[in-house]
Formats: structure tokens, sequence, C-alpha cells
């Protein structure tokens, strides 16, 4: 059996995996088989390797592999990294679902850049209904998570409705990406919101909100926002919005405490 590496975390990035609470048992942990074939074939993972574990709730271990086989994996736990500083604001992204990969990429930015809740919509003006695409959905949040250096995994709703949106919505304040009449700039946007605990974001799909999904969200006090002088496509006002609104409110604004793994800044 080869020396189990011994070090910081840091250079552990890329064996990094999600694993649920099920399969962490007695400081034993069982990979699936999708993941040792990955671990064995593509990652050239070995036994006596160290290697990074996170169950989705926020806790995360460092291993040592005791078994990879391109059928099966396992590894023992060595320590539990300590808890990590909760975020200071939880973020809602509700995302009228876009035609093609779009959502797919918006999905996996999210939770790169730590939003708690995803809400997939359908609108007036949507160009197509939201397929049912909720467990490719959860893959997606799951290996951005990995690759982020993420413990827990954001929470995927099930499609909804405009109007059940509406109906249901949780999170206030909701911040709306539309540049209409009586709206202001994202960033003049934000800084009348700082304290918050919690908000929700609105981004609408290629179409933009109908005239009466606007007049809803006015009647529901929604905050519109412009997000500058150009026309960006939905996935790109999904990203740049929830950029600006962690910088100016969020885990962004100054050195956080165990905030990820070292050089973690760009991969």
């Amino acid at each position: 059996m080869r020396a189990e590496r011994t070090g910081g975390v840091g250079h552990l990035h890329h064996r990094r995996f999600y694993v649920p609470p099920g399969r962490i048992a007695a400081g034993r942990i069982a990979f699936s088989p999708e993941q040792a074939h990955h671990m064995a074939r593509v990652l050239r993972c070995r036994a006596g390797e160290a290697a990074l574990v996170f169950d989705g709730s926020g806790r995360e271990f460092r291993v040592s592999l005791v078994e990879v086989t391109p059928a099966r994996a396992a590894a023992e736990v060595v320590e539990e990294l300590p808890p990590l500083t909760p975020p200071p604001l939880g973020i809602t992204l509700a995302q009228l679902v876009p035609r093609g990969p779009a959502m797919d990429w918006v999905l996996a930015k999210a939770t790169e850049l730590g939003v708690t809740r995803i809400i997939p919509l359908e609108g007036e003006r949507s160009v197509r209904r939201a397929a049912a695409g909720h467990e490719r959905w959860q893959r997606i949040l799951r290996e951005a998570a990995e690759q982020s250096g993420r413990r827990e995994l954001p929470e995927l709703a099930p499609v909804l409705t405009f109007e059940a949106f509406l109906r249901t919505v949780r999170a206030a304040p909701l911040l709306v990406c539309e540049a209409g009449e009586g709206s202001a700039p994202l960033p003049e946007a934000c800084r009348g919101l700082r304290g918050a605990p919690a908000l929700t974001l609105l981004v609408g799909g290629e179409g933009g909100f109908a005239g009466t999904e606007l007049a809803a969200l006015r009647r529901q006090g929604a905050i519109l926002a412009g997000l500058g002088p150009r026309l960006l496509r939905t996935d790109t006002a999904a990203v740049a919005a929830l950029a600006v609104v962690q910088a100016l409110l969020g885990d962004w604004r100054g050195p956080a405490e165990g905030a990820g793994p070292p050089g973690s800044a760009a991969r």
C-alpha cells in the first residue's frame, strides 16, 4: 500500500467527491460505481492516496482510499475538517428556464457562486416548457459543488409556473433583473438591501417578462434592477447579477474564514 499523502487539502481539489450521508458510516465511505470508474480510469487514483469527501450538508472529510477498481471504490475517514462560517446572505435564484443547454450552465455557475436555493420557472413567454431534467440538474449541482470546494448543495425546487412562484416566494426582498420603468441600476438597488439575511433574485427568459408578469411583480413589491446598457443573454444575466449581489451583499465583501481550499479563486 502506498504511503498516504499528508499536508493541506488545497492540492486535493481535483480529488474531491460528493457522497451522500447514507454512504458514510463507521468511518468508512462507499463510492458509487460511477465514481469508482471515474477514479480508476480517469483520475488514476490508487489505494493509499488521499482525497476529500463532502456529504452535501456542510460536512467534509479528509480520507484515505483503501480500494480503487473500475467497479468498486472505498475509503476510510482520516479526519473531519473544521466547519465553515455560514454565508451572511441566503440567495434564492428564480430562473425562467431557457432553451438548450443554457439552464445547465446557469445551475453550475449558480452553485459555484453560492446560491442557497434554485427555482426553475415557466413564464408566459417561455420559449419551451421546462423538460423533466430534475435528475440531470441534481447531478450538475453535485459536480459544480465538487469542483468549487462547496460543502453544501443548493436546494433545487420543482419547476413552478410564474403564478405559483409568486404565491410561494419565501425569501424577501424580491430582486428582479428588469430594466423597465421604475428600475434602478443593480448596484444601487443592492445598497438599499444591506443587512438583509436573505433575498430572491428573479431572472427572466429569452423573451423577457410579459406585461402581466411585471404588473404582478410590482403589486408584490418587487425591486426592479437593471444590468447596464447592453442586452444580456438570460444565462449571462443570471451570473452577472449573482456576482454583483455577492460582491455587495454576500460573502465576497471581505476575506471569509474557511472560504474554501487554498488556491480556489480560479481553476
